[in-house]
């Protein structure tokens, strides 16, 4: 099998993941990086030897590169995007898909048109906690589905470790955005669409900072309903948790990687749940590059996402 070659676009914290997680998987090979950060990219390809240009271009008219993982703000998704689809190459997107509804359908719909293989950045689905969760739910474990919660709790935002300009901003950022669009993908995936959102945002102090609260409801189109509970800058420790109710029981997942079931025996962790999830979505994306089976969580995908996450910030 010939190695797929990758050019990326955006070299932060989350690239810099996706770059690690390239090198363990072996069946891509980095042919450039390009960051508009010049000491990040400096940085970037005298760490991981990579091979730095001046500009995203030379990666879209390099003839030799396959994929390209598009890691910038989310704001620059469509406009990038639509240059990486016009020069026919596939496309690994970070979340969410774009900065608006419209954003995404002409992201989708070109990307469709031009025959490339296009893929979302939501590793979650790939985790081994979430492929035993959606098992145990087709075992039917927790018996009829009553109602699901997801609630997410954020000592500050942005976090320690995600201290970035945008991701504090009420127009690119906010918990919303970039936390529970990967569980609103992961409801979608479970149980289909979702409809009826009625949210209530608590703003920030100031207009220009992203939300720090929210209480949402929705139902699926099936019928049963959703909560969405979300709190940033409380003096607890951080906490998320997307729990499905059933008529036997609940299961949670919890802290993105810890699954757990109650029932009238109690509460209990499902041990022995770890994979390389990073390394499991890159099998799924080369593989589909290769023509062969694969799951992947596509733009249509992340456009219907798109339109939850609109709907919870008002939007939609």
């Amino acid at each position: 099998m010939a190695k797929i070659n990758i050019g990326i676009i955006g070299a932060g914290i989350v690239g810099e993941r996706l770059i690690k997680a390239i090198r363990r998987h072996g069946g891509g090979e980095i042919l450039g990086v390009y960051d508009i950060n010049a000491d990040r990219l400096r940085y970037m390809s005298e760490e991981y030897n990579l091979t730095a240009v001046g500009s995203y271009w030379e990666l879209l008219e390099n003839p030799d590169i396959d994929l390209i993982y598009l890691a910038v703000p989310p704001k620059y998704h469509h406009f990038i995007a639509m240059e990486i689809i016009g020069a026919k190459k596939h496309l690994l997107c970070e979340k969410p898909l774009a900065n608006s509804t419209q954003e995404a359908i002409e992201m989708y719909e070109a990307a469709a048109e031009a025959g490339i293989i296009h893929a979302m950045n939501f590793p979650t689905v790939y985790s081994a906690p979430y492929k035993r969760l959606e098992e145990l739910l087709k075992e039917g474990l927790i018996g009829d589905l009553r109602r699901i919660e997801l609630h997410g709790y954020f000592k500050q935002w942005p976090r320690a470790w995600q201290q970035t300009d945008w991701i504090a901003s009420k127009e690119q950022g906010g918990f919303i955005r970039e936390v529970f669009t990967h569980f609103v993908q992961i409801i979608l995936s479970c149980f289909g669409g979702i409809t009826d959102i009625s949210s209530f945002i608590e703003e920030a102090k100031d207009p220009n900072s992203s939300e720090v609260g929210i209480v949402a409801t929705a139902k699926l189109k099936r019928g049963e309903r959703i909560l969405f509970n979300g709190f940033s800058n409380i003096g607890i420790e951080d906490k998320l948790a997307l729990s499905i109710y059933g008529t036997k029981g609940v299961l949670s997942l919890e802290n993105w990687r810890e699954l757990w079931i109650t029932d009238l025996e109690g509460k209990r962790r499902i041990e022995g749940l770890e994979n390389d999830h990073l390394v499991e979505l890159l099998q799924e994306v080369f593989k589909s590059i290769e023509g062969k089976p694969s799951r992947l969580v596509t733009f249509k995908d992340g456009l219907a996402v798109q339109r939850v996450t609109e709907g919870l910030l008002g939007r939609e």
